[in-house]
């Protein structure tokens, strides 16, 4: 799916004063762009993917989705959402949480795995009768994720979803993660604060600025997965990554060229 933001802002209302939590943004996503969102607390990285699902409504700008509007992609059910907390039903067994959006969206026409294949593709077939209390965290987030793509979503937004995790659980899952957008081809917007984890995944990170967040600016990285952060040329994006975040001058309130 094709995403193109065009100075798009948000200002929510204060008790005092309006508090502007996004500045414009304009940016351009192509089909199949894995695109990595990293800034410091409060910059409107979880705003602007709640824009872009419809859970709000932008202050200015223009949101399009391969030529749609969010609501209308909403209610096609092309747009998968991913939370830090993995929100599953305590008293759904495994099985039963993995299968919930089709009984919500039972008009999607999107080929997608079933939810045994994908219990089978988390390696949790073990625990499909099994309750989320049951589970480790890492083992909950991984039921969260399949059912993330229980509707062949062409859209992916993932806030922060593996940020409660231990290093080495959140290495195997990322692993897991670009294993299946390798195989499903999504659009995935994600955002995160740990700068390794998005070299990791990342075509381009997308840097931005304090509240309000403007693009402070993009990091592209063309090196092949898996990428190890210890070589010369992921360390230097790094160096990149840390220098803009660390950058006070003007930011660029348009997408870079």
């Amino acid at each position: 799916m094709k995403v193109i933001l065009h100075n798009i802002s948000k200002t929510f209302n204060g008790r005092e004063a309006p508090l502007p939590a996004l500045a414009p943004v304009t940016l351009h996503i192509k089909p199949g762009e894995f695109i990595c969102f990293l800034g410091p607390s409060g910059c409107g990285k979880s705003t602007l993917l709640r824009l872009i699902a419809d859970q709000i409504e932008p202050t200015t700008g223009q949101i399009v989705l391969d030529g749609d509007t969010p609501t209308s992609t909403r209610q096609q059910k092309a747009i998968a959402w991913m939370a830090q907390n993995p929100a599953l039903l305590p008293w759904q067994t495994v099985l039963e949480n993995v299968r919930l959006p089709l009984q919500i969206n039972r008009q999607h026409q999107r080929p997608a795995p079933t939810p045994h294949e994908l219990l089978d593709m988390m390696g949790l077939m073990d625990f499909a009768s099994a309750y989320p209390g049951t589970l480790s965290g890492g083992m909950q987030q991984r039921v969260a994720l399949a059912r993330t793509l229980t509707t062949g979503a062409p859209l992916w937004l993932m806030d922060e979803p593996f940020a409660a995790l231990d290093a080495l659980t959140r290495e195997t899952l990322t692993g897991e993660v670009l294993h299946l957008w390798k195989k499903f081809h999504p659009t995935v917007l994600w955002v995160t604060h740990d700068i390794t984890e998005a070299v990791h995944l990342a075509d381009r990170i997308v840097v931005m600025t304090a509240r309000p967040g403007h693009i402070r600016g993009i990091v592209t990285l063309s090196q092949p997965r898996p990428r190890d952060e210890t070589t010369m040329e992921i360390a230097q994006k790094i160096r990149e990554v840390r220098h803009l975040l660390r950058n006070r001058e003007q930011p660029v309130t348009g997408e870079p060229t």
